[in-house]
């Protein structure tokens, strides 16, 4: 059987936000024609995470951002803080510039992004799906939460975000009585 890989490629502009990806993760599984698989949902990236919930409440969803951002500071030196942030700061000792792997020019501080998205979200997750659709709850919608977009301003670049839904069938499902 043949597997199927969609990916959803997106400037994000904005600091810190949670978009509703189940439209489009519907629309994946729909034109891959599967009754009964797995989709997978992988982020490409260290600072923009996965998250199932319920995505249609916004004030919710105000509610995770606000307590990600309050619980893990950020970095004094961050260009997100200005005179008028709200939020707790620290030290850190993570710098961008410090990965030897790193190719973007980036002055910015962001140890922070890093411990919220392994805290609040997950780098993937996987999804049953049958008769031709995913296996969510009432209220369960999927969304990236992303930890550490850029505006551009300065050196530091706009990110370029790549999400993966990976379709994976199986032939039959047999329910366990």
């Amino acid at each position: 059987m043949k597997a199927y890989l969609k990916e959803l490629r997106f400037p994000s502009i904005d600091h810190t936000y949670i978009k509703n990806i189940t439209k489009k993760v519907n629309d994946v599984v729909g034109k891959s024609k599967i009754n009964n698989g797995f989709i997978l949902i992988n982020s490409k990236h260290t600072t923009l995470g996965i998250i199932v919930n319920e995505i249609a409440e916004p004030n919710l969803l105000q509610d995770f951002i606000d307590h990600s951002l309050s619980s893990v500071y950020e970095d004094k030196r961050s260009t997100k803080v200005h005179k008028d942030y709200k939020h707790g700061v620290k030290d850190y000792l993570h710098r961008c510039q410090d990965n030897p792997y790193c190719d973007e020019i980036d002055e910015d501080y962001n140890a922070a992004a890093h411990i919220r998205a392994i805290t609040y979200s997950h780098s993937s997750i996987t999804i049953p799906v049958r008769n031709g659709k995913p296996e969510l709850g009432k209220y369960q919608e999927v969304a990236i939460f992303e930890f550490d977009g850029r505006d551009g301003k300065g050196k530091n670049p706009i990110r370029q975000r790549v999400v993966q839904v990976w379709v994976y069938p199986v032939e039959e499902i047999e329910e366990i009585k």
